[in-house]
């Protein structure tokens, strides 16, 4: 089984709703080891209301691309629309930030999300759920790049 960490969020709608939708639905195809904590964030570049943020830790046997198709198998199933603008309002968004130590880059997908590292509201709930796991471009624990990223937000 492979280790998996998840973005999951939601502006749309009945917010909380929709992510104990997504939990339910991951859960039928995953086991989720750990659910952070969910944190309320205005949107960054993007349309609608305020988001509720966390992050999970999931097992999967399932490739990084077959993870990609069923995540987004289950947007749609909560009520996303493909194709969409980008900053659309989203009813549920569920991003894979890390799939074991892998580094990926393919048209379809990259890992480590490409822009986790510049996110709060990623970065505090893997704080939350993996301080020390060790981002494989960076050689950096995720309680240093969180420490970083708040310092930069002072600075």
């Amino acid at each position: 089984m492979k280790r998996v960490y998840i973005a999951i969020g939601s502006n749309k709608g009945d917010r909380a709703k929709n992510i104990k939708r997504g939990l339910k639905k991951i859960g039928k195809s995953f086991k989720i080891k750990k659910i952070s904590s969910f944190f309320e964030n205005p949107p960054v570049n993007a349309k609608g209301g305020f988001f509720l943020n966390g992050a999970i830790e999931v097992e999967t046997n399932l490739s990084p691309e077959q993870l990609l198709e069923r995540l987004k198998d289950i947007e749609k199933k909560i009520g996303r629309k493909f194709p969409h603008k980008k900053g659309d309002a989203r009813e549920i968004d569920l991003d894979i930030i890390f799939y074991e130590k892998r580094k990926i880059k393919t048209k379809k997908i990259t890992i480590p999300h490409p822009q986790y590292r510049k996110r709060i509201f990623v970065l505090k709930p893997l704080l939350e759920i993996t301080p020390d796991f060790i981002d494989p471009e960076l050689n950096k624990k995720i309680k240093e790049i969180y420490r970083e990223s708040v310092n930069n937000l002072i600075d």
